[in-house]
């Protein structure tokens, strides 16, 4: 059990983990999206603004928010990603990591939210 985990909970150590992997993740999109020239062949038309909202986001509750975003607006598959050069190839690998950055952080949430707890049948109030 990590200390956080200990501070708050079983299962907290996993979401923090979860909130700064996508953190890095986020991070990692915005760095390779410097060097694309054209988004239309990856995505909606939203994909730029989307990818802009990520630029911007200075706390990590924006960047959960416009990591979704540029998520569903990212329709490319990887295979359409070869016509679009090594910028368009690495941006879109950045997106899926970004993508199972977000999974996991959903993951560590539902875990959390399924424990037992004060209000949930059976469970039991620990301080």
């Amino acid at each position: 059990m990590s200390n956080v985990d200990d501070l708050l909970g079983p299962g907290f150590g996993r979401i923090v983990k979860a909130r700064k992997g996508l953190e890095d993740a986020c991070r990692s999109v915005v760095e390779m999206a410097q060097d694309v020239d054209d988004f239309g062949p990856m995505g909606t038309q939203e994909l730029p603004a989307a990818v802009a909202a990520l630029q911007s986001s200075e706390y990590l509750d924006e960047d959960e928010s416009a990591a979704r975003w540029v998520s569903r607006a990212f329709t490319a598959m990887p295979t359409s990603l070869m016509s679009t050069g090594m910028a368009g190839l690495a941006f879109g690998g950045a997106v899926l990591m970004m993508r199972a950055a977000l999974l996991e952080l959903d993951e560590a949430v539902a875990a959390v939210d399924n424990l037992p707890g004060p209000t949930s049948p059976g469970g039991t109030f620990s301080a």
